[in-house]
């Protein structure tokens, strides 16, 4: 009766153990990296990256009590409009508030961009800013689908 009650402690034990080792998380990388092979791949160049959380207050009002981890950059051209943030939020309502100041600066690029340059606000036109879990996103580029893509499957999202 011992060694039957000691086998199955075992089990337990291993099985939570697993258990522990297949979550989601797992799949995830840091977001840093993820941009990193989004900007080798795209050869993203004339990008100025965010250093600090203080970028992030800066263009979008997002402080370092909402944010376990960011990653992304705007380009610093003038011309070209393109932006990529990343933002892993430290919970669900932070992240909502994130969203909706991501949001924000979205509608203001357009507003931008309406009358005086075209090409540019047909791109930010078919963006939007995306929320999955804790993980926000808004994406303007060329190459919006392909960097969506990287981007959902480095948060380990498909």
């Amino acid at each position: 009766m011992k060694k039957i009650i000691s086998i199955i402690a075992l089990v337990a034990v291993l099985a939570a153990a697993l258990c522990a080792c297949g979550g989601s998380n797992s799949k995830t990388q840091p977001l840093s990296d993820i941009f990193a092979q989004i900007k080798n791949e795209y050869k993203i160049t004339d990008m100025v990256e965010f250093e600090d959380i203080s970028t992030l207050d800066k263009f979008y009002g997002i402080t370092a009590d909402d944010v376990d981890e960011f990653a992304g950059g705007i380009n610093n051209s003038g011309v070209n409009q393109e932006e990529i943030v990343f933002v892993k939020a430290k919970d669900a309502e932070k992240a909502k508030a994130i969203a909706e100041k991501l949001n924000a600066r979205l509608k203001s690029k357009l507003n931008e961009t309406k009358n005086y340059n075209p090409e540019q606000y047909a791109i930010i036109e078919k963006s939007n800013v995306d929320i999955d879990n804790l993980y926000i996103s808004l994406i303007i580029s060329e190459n919006l689908d392909g960097i969506k893509k990287m981007y959902k499957e480095g948060i380990g999202v498909s």
